[in-house]
This record gives C-alpha cells, sequence and structure tokens, in this order.
C-alpha cells in the first residue's frame, strides 16, 4: 500500500510541476508554451509507443 501512495504522490507532483512551467511558459511568451507543450506531447506518444509490447504480433515459435 505504501508503494501505491508513493506513486501516486510522484505523479502528483510530477504533473503540478510540469503544469507550473507551462503556465509560467504561457505567462513569459505564449507561442513558446505551446511549442513546448506540443514537443513534449510528441515525445511522451513515441516513448509509449516504443514502451508498448504489442506481443499480438509476434509468433510463436
Amino acid at each position: 500500500m505504501k508503494k501505491i501512495i508513493y506513486a501516486l504522490v510522484v505523479i502528483l507532483l510530477f504533473i503540478v510541476g510540469l503544469t507550473g512551467l507551462f503556465y509560467g511558459l504561457f505567462i513569459f511568451w505564449q507561442p513558446l508554451a505551446y511549442i513546448i507543450g506540443g514537443l513534449f506531447l510528441m515525445g511522451l506518444s513515441l516513448t509509449l509507443n516504443q514502451a508498448y509490447d504489442n506481443t499480438s504480433e509476434r509468433g510463436e515459435n
């Protein structure tokens, strides 16, 4: 149970930090926030795509 709480706290801190970063960039210069946000989302989607283990396409040898 403690590992689940720890993981949730880490995820929450990450989300709050990321939100603060993008909000600060948005206040500083709006297009920069959109550019960095788009690159972050593209990198996240590529990372999740590579991390996904699709076993249905593998041959059963």
